[in-house]
């Protein structure tokens, strides 16, 4: 049985399974969207609960993560419209990430190269940083990212692309900055 067929006729065993099945993942999306763990642990919960409060609506037309993830984007910008006034820190967008290589040399570049990346991603505008998380962490097509944000795919393609060149700016700036900074 689907997990929309076992939430409509078993709710308890319906959650538990959403839970095992999608939570994990809509916690890590959030962390990357909205910054903080705090934050991202809410939406992942309010976007689960919604999810099973709303399973009624739910139509086949798009897959069942698709319309979790238009949930949970839904969720955050209503929040981002709402706190619009108040300047937000996304200085710890992304988890810091182990690398399990055994050089110490190769540890410390792949640690400036995460952190170069994830740098470039945090100055991003929320509207480019979404569309490069679901595409590039999430690995979702444009097709998929596009019904999720309810934008066109060209929209999507377009803001991609604009999100790679300002990535790319960013890091490049970076990378100067600390090759002339290393000449002094």
């Amino acid at each position: 049985m689907d997990i929309v067929e076992l939430l409509r006729k078993d709710r308890e065993a319906g959650v538990r399974r959403l839970v095992a099945e999608y939570g994990n993942r809509l916690y890590e999306t959030a962390i990357r969207l909205c910054g903080n763990t705090a934050d991202a642990e809410d939406y992942a919960f309010r976007t689960l609960e919604r999810a099973v409060s709303k399973i009624g609506t739910f139509r086949s037309s798009s897959s069942f993560f698709t319309w979790l993830y238009e949930i949970l984007v839904n969720q955050i910008r209503s929040d981002l419209r709402r706190k619009a006034a108040n300047a937000l820190d996304f200085s710890d967008s992304l988890p810091e990430q182990v690398d399990p290589r055994p050089e110490p040399t190769d540890a410390l570049a792949a640690r400036e190269e995460s952190e170069a990346v994830r740098s470039s991603l945090d100055r991003l505008p929320y509207v480019l940083r979404e569309i490069v998380v679901f595409r590039y962490w999430e690995d979702l097509t444009v097709p998929e990212i596009a019904k999720i944000l309810a934008i066109p795919e060209g929209t999507v393609k377009s803001r991609l692309h604009q999100a790679k060149n300002l990535m790319r700016m960013t890091i490049s700036r970076t990378i100067d900055g600390f090759a002339s900074s290393k000449e002094m």
